[in-house]
């Protein structure tokens, strides 16, 4: 059982960002909008409400498309839309989340100054006690994903991060191992090593060059800590077979990987693996690859299949997981550990949930090859907005399995 009196310290990197959201009263409401917009993102405007409408999200980059984004914010505003910002970025969501949930907290990578001061009043009390000095500050850049959504829909993110990302990175990354000596010299053992966002990094395509700089950093950053590695497999849909084949071995550099069915499906077609189901799929990564262990969530269930932690540590994480994302969805702002123990209390099951733990439980519980838990998500009694549910999730997933 995970130590509920051990005060866990995980790294979290390497993005953070300005998150706008333009939200509309209603399905129909951001249909008219897409319809009438004449601004040079109309493309992008016509995908995002084809998507949500869909009952999906999803992200793509618009590096460059700073003017249009603004005038598109424009027109949304003249159209009714209600326009909001907050702190965003995957790395700068789960290390405000791992905060709220007691852990300590050493922030990796870009931050933006600007965005924290102007955010404090919506984060402050939990985002001012991260540990920023390992991290490197851009004092003139305001990346900003501008996140289109309707009222009781899923999101379409536009991120424009000012140029290409791993361009403003690079030489962080290059000189990354000798950053995690300096958080090691100062804390000692990290429980944790969370490193996400690739598809941002990699918004405008990856290359052999970028890949080998990854991998020469993570070989050192091996030999210098031996922290558990966890990173997730956001944002492929908007990455070419090609590209998606080399961020899956940046992904196969980590411990665990958190990945929902889209992408599950995805790296599946992008390794050329045939399965019947998603259990079958994720043994086939998991004994294909160095993970230690493969984490599947989505809005019913979620399963995670490992040769390292037991089933009931996976069962608590993931209760964990699912509890913080509907929290994050219900209310739009971050669980503390009281708000969460108190959210899971409300067993208010899905029942496709329900109906899948019961069929693949019956089918794989004799699996012996490694560890297996399934266990249901919980319905939201109420809607805020789906943006960050995922990074909220996984931080509860990472803050469980950082104290086992």
């Amino acid at each position: 059982m995970p130590h509920e009196n051990h005060v866990p310290t995980i790294t979290v990197g390497f993005e953070s960002t300005l998150d706008t959201w333009i939200t509309f009263s209603s399905i129909d409401e951001f249909g008219k909008f897409s319809q009438n917009y004449s601004g040079g993102l109309a493309e992008y405007v016509w995908e995002a409400f084809k998507t949500v409408s869909g009952g999906k999200g999803d992200e793509v980059s618009i590096d460059g498309k700073k003017d249009e984004a603004r005038e598109l914010l424009k027109q949304a505003k003249d159209m009714g839309a209600e326009v909001k910002s907050t702190l965003g970025g995957n790395a700068a969501l789960e290390s405000t989340t791992l905060q709220a949930l007691d852990s300590n907290v050493i922030f990796l990578g870009a931050f933006f100054p600007k965005q924290i001061k102007a955010l404090h009043e919506y984060c402050g009390k939990f985002y001012e006690n991260v540990d920023f000095s390992f991290a490197q500050s851009f004092e003139d850049l305001y990346p900003t994903s501008y996140i289109l959504q309707a009222v009781d829909s899923n999101r379409y993110i536009l991120s424009e991060g000012q140029g290409r990302r791993i361009e403003q990175l690079r030489s962080y990354i290059q000189k990354f191992p000798h950053v995690l000596k300096q958080v090691l010299d100062k804390y000692g053992k990290l429980d944790m090593i969370n490193l996400v966002g690739w598809h941002v990094l990699f918004a405008n395509g990856i290359n052999d060059q970028d890949l080998d700089l990854v991998k020469t950093r993570m070989k050192k950053i091996r030999q210098i800590v031996d922290s558990p590695f966890f990173t997730d497999a956001g944002g492929l849909a908007s990455f070419k077979n090609k590209d998606r084949k080399l961020i899956y071995q940046i992904y196969s550099l980590f411990d665990i990987l958190s990945l929902n069915q889209g992408e599950l499906l995805q790296i599946s077609q992008a390794l050329d693996i045939t399965a019947g189901d998603e259990f079958q799929t994720m043994s086939k990564i998991l004994e294909s690859s160095n993970f230690n262990t493969v984490w599947l969530h989505s809005l019913d269930y979620q399963m995670s299949l490992s040769k390292k932690y037991e089933k009931n540590i996976l069962e608590e994480a993931q209760i964990a997981s699912a509890a913080a994302g509907v929290y994050r969805v219900e209310n739009g702002t971050f669980p503390t550990l009281a708000g969460l123990e108190h959210r899971k209390k409300t067993r208010n099951y899905s029942e496709k949930g329900l109906a899948k733990v019961k069929d693949f439980a019956k089918k794989y519980s004799s699996e012996k090859n490694f560890n297996f838990a399934i266990t249901p998500c919980f319905l939201a009694r109420s809607f805020t907005s789906t943006v960050g549910a995922g990074d909220i999730s996984a931080a509860g997933y990472t803050n469980v399995i950082s104290r086992a």
